[in-house]
């Protein structure tokens, strides 16, 4: 009887290795079976592989896709170029590498009105699409408010006053529901539960399937057991009855890396193939030429094992294995440092923005410094080994979810999205909900953003989003980060970027307090900006001729501060420091190296 019991309970409750129905499919029969003409699409960071199969499946047709993605770059770039796309609602269309900077993509078909785009904001896409999750009509938000994106969005956000008479308004926006989500992701078991991974812009990966009507259709770098899913049961964050396929697609994410591997061995990370990503984007000046790349890399390559095959076994192996801690210090670039005092506006322009960075820090007992993109990480980063070196306590973050890193020398992108060595020294990986809604503008939120911009006027409302005609990059998360206590801000000086008046407020100037340029200071006194100090070249004969040359390359009639000053040159210790960071980015400025200030 004993015996029969015990037969009984272990085939009642023994767990089986591996459970449920498998939804392995192959990836290109998980698009033809899930993916349909007219679909809202949401396409997660990195779903790289999906990308090129809808591309070689919808290539020559008019599928009208309605794509959601919080950040539209690389191969999702190659879909809008094809005429896949109508309609994109996303937070930013851009190149990143190697530096931040519009999409020529983006821009002809915009210009050709070929794509309509619907600007958002980092976390206000993540918002919509959570409340699209929770099956509630909208969520409440502290973004957006005063933007162009505000009126443009008037059907899908409203203001209105605290219904719990708080004296304030606040934000709504409406609830999004793709159709389908396509994702990438580290795993998952054969019946679909998944293990995704912190991304670069973590979150929208995981709110997207969550918000869609009709399942997710997911890639993985590996199918594993249901016993290794229970296992890291912590880590799962997409349940298996909300997963339509699952493809094993090895390097899915490929030009971009998988960079974050729990500490699972069993997940080999992979880098970012800068070499590849700057030969598309070289490719995408030319719509011959990159038609031409698309065919070699997408339409010729029948599936991923054949794309694998062409990139070669040398190159993979090359991306894995500097996707380590310590692989910085192998970057030749290190050693080709400059140790010239001699310096370039540019690096002044840095330096000056990182020592405000540090005093307003210090002044203002700020715990952390929330970092753009462009320049502005370079003034973060220098600001924030000056603030150790003094043993303040505080963090530098990157609203995609990237909290308590402490960036590496050489790195090759900035922000730091897809940098091993640098996410390795997080102290908090998490998502932009938590960045931007928390611990910028939650209840505890105490730090200051850095940013930078393509046109900025006199009262400091910045444009990344469009000039006339023509789309830039979008907000980002830079309206977001407006709800940090202060803005700093930083761009290069011409009349053309320091404007009377933006021609789209991307982010309204209240929270932005200082502007640095690759000239001067400028401050915001009784709501305007003006100069307080001035960057000094060999090209000026006095203090009074750079002063003149700043205002002749402003687009509002400046003020001058009765005490205007002349901002000190940079230390041979600042610049080390921040050509650590940045050891290919400093040539020399239209006006040659600066190696002496101005005369007494």
């Amino acid at each position: 009887m004993i015996n029969k019991f015990g037969d009984f309970r272990d085939n009642v409750f023994q767990l089986k290795e591996y459970e449920g129905n498998s939804k392995v499919l192959d990836l290109a029969e998980a698009i033809r079976r899930h993916v349909k003409p007219g679909m809202k699409l949401h396409v997660s960071d990195r779903a790289n592989a999906l990308a090129r199969e809808l591309l070689r499946q919808f290539y020559g047709s008019k599928p009208n896709f309605t794509l959601i993605t919080t950040l539209a770059t690389e191969q999702v770039l190659n879909l809008i170029h094809c005429g896949l796309v109508k309609k994109v609602i996303t937070s930013s269309c851009t190149e990143i590498y190697p530096t931040p900077a519009p999409s020529r993509i983006v821009q002809r078909a915009f210009k050709s009105k070929l794509i309509e785009i619907e600007n958002w904001t980092l976390l206000t896409l993540a918002q919509r699409l959570m409340a699209g999750a929770f099956d509630l009509p909208f969520m409440p938000t502290k973004s957006l408010s005063g933007s162009s994106m505000a009126q443009e969005n008037a059907g899908s956000f409203y203001e209105m006053p605290d219904p719990f008479g708080g004296g304030t308004k606040v934000g709504l926006v409406r609830a999004l529901n793709p159709d389908i989500s396509l994702i990438h992701a580290w795993a998952a078991d054969p019946q679909g539960n998944i293990i995704v991974a912190p991304y670069t812009f973590s979150g929208e990966d995981t709110w997207g399937p969550k918000a869609s009507n009709s399942g997710v259709v997911a890639t993985v770098e590996h199918i594993v057991s249901t016993q290794f899913i229970r296992e890291h049961s912590a880590l799962v964050t997409i349940p298996g009855y909300m997963v339509n396929s699952v493809s094993l697609v090895p390097l899915g994410a490929h030009p971009q890396g998988m960079v974050t591997n729990f500490g699972i061995s069993e997940f080999e990370p992979y880098i970012d193939d800068y070499e590849f990503i700057i030969q598309r984007r070289q490719a995408s000046r030319n719509p011959e030429d990159l038609d031409s790349w698309i065919e070699n890399w997408v339409l010729d390559c029948p599936d991923q094992n054949n794309y694998l095959s062409k990139l070669g076994d040398d190159r993979i192996l090359f991306l894995r294995r500097k996707a380590t801690a310590d692989s910085w210090k192998d970057n030749p670039a290190l050693d080709a440092i400059s140790h010239s005092p001699g310096y370039n506006l540019r690096e002044m322009m840095i330096v000056a923005a990182a020592r405000r960075l540090e005093e307003s820090v210090l002044n203002n007992g700020y715990k952390g410094i929330l970092s753009g993109i462009g320049t502005s990480c370079l003034a973060s980063y220098l600001a924030y080994y000056k603030l150790k070196q003094k043993n303040y306590d505080g963090e530098l973050w990157i609203g995609s979810g990237y909290y308590g890193f402490s960036q590496r020398p050489a790195n090759s992108t900035y922000p730091p999205y897809a940098d091993v060595p640098t996410m390795l020294t997080c102290k908090m990986i998490s998502d932009v909900v938590n960045t931007y809604g928390v611990f910028v503008g939650g209840k505890q939120g105490n730090c200051i953003s850095v940013l930078s911009a393509a046109e900025v006027d006199k009262r400091g409302n910045l444009n990344s989003t469009m000039a006339p005609d023509s789309y830039i990059i979008g907000s980002g998360g830079s309206n977001d980060a407006l709800n940090s206590k202060e803005v700093l801000l930083m761009v290069p000086q011409s009349r053309e970027r320091l404007v009377n008046n933006v021609s789209y407020v991307t982010c309204p100037g209240n929270k932005v307090k200082v502007l640095v340029t690759d000239r001067g200071v400028f401050e915001k006194i009784d709501s305007e900006f003006v100069l307080t100090h001035f960057f000094f070249a060999p090209e000026f004969s006095s203090p009074q001729e750079a002063i003149d040359q700043i205002r002749q390359n402003c687009g509002w009639q400046l003020n001058i501060s009765p005490q205007v000053t002349e901002v000190p040159a940079p230390s041979l210790e600042e610049l080390l420091l921040l050509r650590t960071f940045d050891p290919q980015g400093y040539p020399e400025s239209s006006s040659g190296l600066i190696t002496s200030v101005s005369p007494v």
